[in-house]
């Protein structure tokens, strides 16, 4: 009887006494678990990415904390794969002009696939070679090189800004609306001054339409091109 007691007392004692138990084993099996999780829904919306290649793929969660930062991770890497440059407009660039001269200018150089459609003592019309318009007396969506009349206010032919055109000072000045372009000079030459009128259609800047008249040249005393 008494061997019962003791062995009843030990076991009483046995299950009372608290188990030590360690978690790390558990905490670090959870932890690969997660960063597991993470690189697999990462990878998978960046292959998706580069599938789609159009539109940036926006992922809804119902989920918080660690889930929330990755899935803004995964929109990153989403976004930033399939973002493209915007296209840059280039401008017409200028060439070296080889052709008949026309009469009352001479010219070096012409944009690049354009020509002379004609010149007369007070004008000049280069025009792109596939225009419709052949029209050299139409000045819309062409180069026109005008010679400005004798009686023009001198105050007026200095309104703008100073550009340098070789050794003189031209006069820049553009449509409000981003239309035609004007820049008037002096002719060293002729001494005769002159509007050089540019289309939008050429992207040209200031310095691009300066060069463009550093090439041109009055021959003979070029007419009025107005009254």
């Amino acid at each position: 009887m008494n061997d019962i007691k003791r062995l009843l007392a030990e076991a009483l004692n046995e299950e009372s006494t608290p188990m030590t138990v360690d978690p790390s084993e558990d905490v670090a099996r959870g932890h690969r678990h997660l960063v597991r999780r993470r690189t697999a829904l990462v990878g998978g919306l960046a292959a998706a990415a580069l599938l789609v290649g159009g539109g940036a793929v926006l992922l809804g969660s119902g989920a918080t904390g660690d889930d929330d930062r990755t899935t803004d991770l995964a929109r990153t890497v989403v976004q930033e794969t399939t973002t493209a440059p915007a296209p840059v407009t280039q401008q017409v660039t200028l060439v070296a002009y080889t052709g008949k001269q026309p009469k009352g200018y001479k010219v070096a150089q012409v944009p690049d696939g354009w020509e002379i459609q004609g010149g007369t003592p007070s004008s000049l019309v280069i025009a792109p070679k596939d225009a419709k318009d052949k029209d050299p007396n139409s000045f819309l969506d062409k180069i026109a090189v005008l010679s400005t009349s004798s009686d023009t206010p001198p105050e007026s032919l200095r309104e703008g800004t100073p550009v340098p055109i070789g050794s003189v000072t031209g006069y820049y000045r553009a449509d409000a609306g981003g239309g035609t372009q004007i820049l008037t000079y002096q002719d060293t030459a002729s001494g005769r001054w002159v509007d050089v009128q540019i289309p939008p259609s050429l992207h040209w800047g200031a310095d691009r339409i300066a060069e463009f008249a550093a090439g041109v040249t009055v021959v003979g005393g070029a007419g009025d091109s107005h009254g």
